[in-house]
Parts: C-alpha cells; structure tokens; sequence
C-alpha cells in the first residue's frame, strides 16, 4: 500500500479481487485537516477498514467509473459519480469492491476538527463519534450543495499558490456544510433555536474582526474570542447589524482595500490588492467593491493620494 496512504488511514487494506492482479495508483492532496485522495483500479480491487481511526470519510466515485460497491456496518449501499456518495464515519467496518477501471474521489477529514467544528456550531461537544446515514444522494439539494463545495476546494488545491485566506474560508465552508447537511446524530442541535446572547458578545467579536480583518481568519476564531457558539453569535449579529460575522468580516475587508487603493504605490494593481484581502478572484471582488461603494476599484485606483514616498521623489 502506498506509504501516505498507510499514514492517513493506517486502518485501510488495499487487495486485489479474487484471481486478479492489483494495481492501484494513489494521489493524495492535503489543506489543513483535510485530505482528498484519488485511487485509479485498472484491475479492480478491494478496500477493507476494521476502522477508519481518526477519520471521517466522504466517499465518491470518479467520472466515468461503474457503480462501486459498499458495506457499512452491515448495510448494503452503492457509489455512482454525480448520485450517490458515502459517508464513513472513525468507527468502522467498511468494505468497498472497485470493479475494473473504477475510480475514487475520496474527502478525509481529522476527526478532532470536524467534532470541533460542531462544538463551535452548537455549544455541545459530541461524546462519542458523529454517526452520520451512510448513503448520501447527490443529484439535488443539500447533497448536490455538498458536491459543489468539494468540487470547488479541488480545483482550488490545483491551483500554483493557494492563498491562506482562501484555504482556511474553503476548510471552513466545507466542515460546515459536512457538519449541517447531511444527517446525523447531532442533527437535532442543529434544529434548536440557538440561545440568546449578550449585545456584549457582538461588541467583543466586532472588535476581533476589526483588529485581524488582514489575516486569514475564520468563524471559528471569530466564535473563540466573542466567546458564544457560532449560531447565538450569528443569530445576534443579524439582530443587531443585519449582516452575519463573516459578512462583517468581508465589509471591513473591502474597507482595508478601499484604504490600500487609495494609498497605492505606483505597481499597485487591483488583482494584487483582491489576493492581499483573501478575495478569490479579482472579478468578484470588483462586483462586491462596486456595490459597496458604488464605484469600482479601478475608479478608485485611478484617483489615489500621493504617498509621501512620491512627494519624497518629487522634491
């Protein structure tokens, strides 16, 4: 079995099927807690799991490949690229049969950040492992949702330098939607009416948003230093600013790069000023800046303060 293979799922045993040779070819790309792994069966073969250890799992088969078979806990289910996926769940068994020419398109995530991330979510920090239903449809809904997500984390991974912003608002989206989309048994904390919070809590996560708007972070450090889960915290911020914690965040970004332009150097570029501020791409953040403030960056970059540098030049 491949070496990182084995260090990511040490539980996992790769075999051939019965009378057949095995060849396997393995690809694994990691973000965080993280991990997406690519397996191509030219021969087919088999995956056996006592338990997947500290790992939770969404299975999905790649393009082109038949219907995959699958055994979790002793329930019968299929994979079939763009309908139906898998999630495992740390505590196995799980047995899968790759038919010849199959593929994989596998999600890991630590299993360590994803209860984490239900703890930041709900205020209740699951006992035991988050026992998820297996079989997850992917051709409408929240499934389909879920799929666009990973699909987007993927190709921003290919991508020559991802950007720390992007990568942790990416790992951010992805456990939430992990966490809130498919069913659970956690799901029902999800469903409660999120408890009320202090004007006190919004105050103290404003003042967090403002000092590191310029740093990657997420709403997860956002919901440490206000000190409240992240549904109180955003019910609150609704209430109260009409916006939620990470739109704040993206207001005051826009704002520091409102400032930036401003105050640009003559090889200051809007793309530059876009990847600075962690915004994915440079025509999103030029539709958001034009709405925020009804002119585009461009526009202002073309009326920027001299900077003392240049008056420096100039005398």
């Amino acid at each position: 079995m491949s070496p990182a293979l084995a260090r990511l799922c040490p539980g996992v045993a790769l075999r051939p099927l019965k009378g057949s040779a095995f060849r396997c070819e393995i690809g694994i790309a990691t973000v965080g807690p993280v991990s997406f792994v690519t397996t191509d069966w030219a021969l087919g073969g088999r995956m056996d799991a006592a338990t997947l250890q500290d790992r939770y799992v969404l299975g999905l088969a790649g393009e082109g490949s038949r219907d995959t078979e699958v055994v979790v806990r002793r329930q019968r289910l299929s994979m079939a690229h763009g309908k139906r996926a898998i999630l495992l769940v740390p505590e196995g068994p799980v047995k899968i049969q790759i038919p010849a020419g199959g593929s994989g398109r596998s999600l890991t995530v630590l299993r360590s950040a994803l209860e984490a991330h239900f703890a930041m979510l709900t205020g209740h920090a699951p006992r035991e492992a988050i026992l998820f239903e297996p079989d997850l449809d992917l051709t409408g809904g929240g499934g389909a949702t879920l799929q666009g997500i990973v699909r987007l984390l993927r190709e921003e991974l290919e991508r020559p330098a991802l950007s720390p912003f992007v990568r942790s608002q990416f790992c951010d989206v992805l456990l939430t939607a992990l966490v809130t989309i498919p069913r659970h048994t956690g799901s029902h904390l999800l469903e409660l009416t999120p408890p009320r919070v202090a004007p006190a809590v919004v105050r103290r996560a404003e003042e967090y948003i403002a000092m590191h708007a310029g740093e990657a972070i997420t709403l997860a450090d956002v919901v440490a230093a206000a000190g409240a889960p992240a549904r109180s915290l955003q019910a609150a911020f609704r209430a109260a600013r009409g916006i939620t914690p990470m739109g704040f965040l993206k207001v005051r970004r826009l704002e520091l790069a409102r400032h930036m332009l401003l105050a640009a150097l003559p090889e200051t570029t809007v793309a530059g000023v876009a990847s600075a501020m962690g915004f994915r791409s440079a025509g999103r953040f030029s539709v958001d800046y034009r709405k925020h403030f009804r002119e585009t960056p461009s526009e202002t970059l073309s009326r920027r303060r001299p900077t003392g540098r240049r008056r420096g030049g100039a005398r």
